[in-house]
């Protein structure tokens, strides 16, 4: 009660439990990674893309990633290795989302980005464009987690100012490499295929 007045003051609200708020400073820090691959919403697929404005799957998530001062490797099968693995009842936004071929890191073909809501962002395959689908669309039953570096805001900052309009044009007539060893994998799903490196 509020000496005086008769009334109670209101209680106030109990502060987040601590992995709470980590969790919510986690998908925040993501935020522009997401923000990133979303601009790109309607950019052609291109195979071997990787920016500013043609993509294949991992060119995009590394792109984007970048945006958030992390540095992935450049295709789908390392950008699985590169992430902390988890359970599809953990995704949260800016997760990603792998599909493989035998289930294992060494079938990794493709690679998206977790939006919430069992959607995603995605460089799909020859003839697409990046897409927003989801997994009524093309199931996946591989997740992981990048783990931001401690000082992910100043690597940020320096990789930006190296490139700052997020890739070179990836294409092979851009010369953009794309390693044998990684070559294109495709798998087909309700109706489409998907072509990834």
């Amino acid at each position: 009660m509020i000496v005086g007045s008769g009334t109670a003051a209101p209680a106030a609200e109990p502060p987040a439990p601590p992995q709470d708020q980590a969790v919510a400073d986690a998908v925040s820090d993501l935020e522009p990674a997401v923000a990133y691959a979303l601009r790109h919403v309607g950019d052609p697929y291109a195979l071997g893309g990787a920016g500013p404005h043609h993509w294949d799957c991992s060119g995009l998530v590394q792109q984007a990633y970048r945006r958030v001062g992390v540095r992935l490797p450049r295709v789908a099968a390392d950008q699985y290795r590169a992430t902390t693995r988890i359970p599809r009842s953990a995704l949260r936004r800016g997760d990603l989302v792998f599909w493989s071929g035998n289930g294992k890191a060494s079938g990794v073909h493709h690679v998206a980005i977790y939006m919430g809501g069992g959607r995603y962002i995605e460089a799909a395959r020859p003839g697409t464009k990046v897409r927003i689908s989801s997994f009524s669309r093309f199931d996946s039953h591989m997740y992981g987690r990048v783990q931001l570096p401690a000082h992910h805001e100043e690597a940020r900052e320096e990789w930006l100012e190296e490139d700052p309009e997020g890739g070179s044009d990836g294409t092979f007539e851009g010369g953009s490499e794309v390693r044998p060893e990684h070559a294109p994998f495709t798998h087909t799903g309700e109706g489409e295929t998907c072509t990834c490196g």
